[in-house]
């Protein structure tokens, strides 16, 4: 198997977490941070409410981390850009003001785009993004760069992976791509699409020159819903690919009880699985991370993973949610980003 280079996975949602210290993985064990490494922004600011779905590389000495904003909407979505000299202590770039802004009205990202997927080769970088307009139809569109902040639409701003066929688990909407490049030059990209079965799926397709995309597994979807030991998947979103020697290494978020609004323990989680080819997984048992107690800053979501290689192990940045009280006493969901790091040696 080629070694690929990892990129990530998107999109606006939830997932889970276990206590602090306690085992979760049956691959690999990680421990919250639990602190907040990137807030959300002033009031006006276009990450006001959002501060999440991070997608994390190495540039340089530096690590640059775009992730998504969302505006005082909630719904309004633009992509900004973080820097930071250890991976822990983060700044906003650009003045805080956003890198990459949705598109004009009547374009497939006039009111978003969301959940980049980063990848630099050739050169360039790459992003993969959702696409987002007026009547939430989301599609996957692509951009490149020179130097990862001035961005470039291609294929004429359209998007390159739509909906899928008629009666498919993917007909209504695909979202957030998680891409790898190998050492062909083979694209592989992992998304979410929701159809029929109204809840998300992730869904496999691969590319040559990141514009054209193959739909792979028939276009059937690869990872889907299920009941592990006690607990039931009733969708899984979000995930990240990460390949370690010969085996592809996915976290993905998983709603497993979760309410919109509501603080449900274990209601959302991040997951991981295995795979040879891309295409067939195998999950672990146990998740790897869930949503935390009240009170706690992902007590309402922890989800959407990206996970790097350190010196020191796997840190894994996600995004986590919690309930925060409005102006007017009712109660606001809030979105910022997060970091867990894997558990090792004598750290057991």
């Amino acid at each position: 198997m080629r070694r690929l280079t990892p990129v990530i996975l998107f999109a606006a949602l939830l997932a889970c977490g276990s206590p602090v210290g306690e085992p979760a993985s049956d691959g690999f064990e990680f421990e919250k941070t639990n602190r907040v490494i990137l807030e959300l922004g002033h009031a006006g600011s276009f990450d006001e409410t959002n501060a999440k779905y991070p997608c994390v590389l190495k540039v340089g000495s530096e690590w640059w981390m775009w992730y998504n904003g969302r505006s005082a909407d909630s719904f309004t979505g633009q992509i900004g850009l973080a820097t930071s000299p250890d991976g822990l202590s983060w700044t906003k770039a650009n003045g805080g003001e956003p890198i990459f802004r949705h598109g004009p009205r009547g374009a497939p990202d006039s009111t978003k785009v969301d959940h980049p997927a980063v990848v630099r080769f050739d050169g360039r970088f790459h992003m993969w993004f959702t696409m987002g307009d007026e009547d939430s139809s989301y599609t996957i569109g692509y951009a490149t760069s020179e130097n990862g902040i001035d961005w470039t639409r291609r294929n004429q701003g359209q998007p390159v992976l739509g909906t899928g066929a008629t009666g498919k688990f993917d007909d209504q909407v695909v979202l957030h791509p998680a891409v790898v490049r190998d050492d062909s030059g083979k694209l592989h990209l992992w998304y979410m699409g929701n159809g029929p079965q109204q809840g998300f799926r992730l869904g496999y397709a691969t590319s040559h020159d990141g514009i054209h995309w193959t739909r792979e597994n028939d276009g059937n979807p690869v990872v889907e819903p299920e009941t592990l030991g006690d607990v039931t998947e009733e969708y899984v979103y979000n995930c990240m690919v990460l390949l370690e020697g010969e085996t592809f290494h996915m976290w993905y978020s998983a709603g497993t009880g979760i309410r919109a609004g509501e603080v449900v323990p274990r209601g959302n989680c991040i997951r991981h699985a295995v795979s040879t080819d891309g295409a067939h997984w195998e999950k672990d048992r146990e998740p790897t991370l869930c949503n935390g107690p009240r009170g706690s800053i992902d007590e309402y979501a922890a989800f959407a993973p990206y996970v790097v290689r350190r010196d020191d192990g796997l840190w894994m940045y996600y995004s986590i949610g919690h309930i925060a009280e409005g102006s007017e006493g009712e109660d606001l969901r809030r979105f910022r980003t997060s970091l867990a790091k894997q558990v090792v040696g004598n750290d057991r």
